[in-house]
């Protein structure tokens, strides 16, 4: 019998973990391998993520035995990644592998993003998965109850965009509704756009 999820704040000692859950969680994430079709690249682009944007200014959770993680901005933090050698590198190694067409997404990704993306202050979810081997052990509902407890706890409404379809219901049933929906350009995969209200 799989182990109840046990949720914790992450840390910079759990940095390799944190990046290879996500990593691998993210493998077959539609808009992840849109804008970077390369998985190779997952683990230093997460690695580069929780480095130098959750561990300073959001929140990180991850399961007790390495099986999930989730990644939160507070009321107003944008997502942003300063240039970096690591991220100069990492797009570096994209554009030798892949050619120019995958930097010309990234910007039309935040495009879309930007466009549904609500002013009213609130917690945003910008990635939580578990490895593809531990899904439908109840982790990834653990992490986003890890994170509506916060919210909730401040009376702080919540967002996500959902990259993948099939996620959509679950998100429903820790309330967050569906706001809009689109697809990317040209070949790109649709997104939906969800936003939990407020509770106390």
């Amino acid at each position: 019998m799989d182990a109840a999820p046990v949720i914790a704040d992450g840390s910079s000692e759990q940095l390799d973990v944190l990046a290879d859950v996500l990593a691998d969680a993210f493998g077959d994430d539609p808009v992840m391998n849109w804008v970077i079709p390369a998985r190779d690249l997952y683990p230093g682009f997460f690695r580069l993520l929780v480095r130098d944007v959750f561990l300073p200014r959001g929140l990180v959770h991850l399961d007790s035995l390495g099986r999930g993680a989730g990644l939160w901005l507070p009321p107003g933090e944008t997502f942003d990644m300063r240039p970096s050698p690591g991220l100069m590198g990492l797009v570096l190694r994209l554009l030798l592998k892949k050619g120019p067409r995958p930097l010309l997404r990234i910007p039309q990704q935040a495009a879309l993003f930007d466009r549904h993306h609500p002013e009213q202050p609130h917690y945003h979810l910008l990635f939580v998965g578990c490895r593809q081997a531990n899904q439908g052990q109840g982790v990834g509902s653990a992490l986003i109850k890890q994170g509506t407890r916060i919210c909730d706890e401040q009376g702080a409404p919540a967002y996500l965009e959902s990259s993948n379809e099939a996620n959509v219901p679950l998100y429903q049933r820790h309330g967050f509704e569906v706001i809009a929906n689109e697809a990317l350009p040209g070949d790109g995969p649709r997104v939906w756009f969800m936003w939990r209200e407020a509770r106390r």
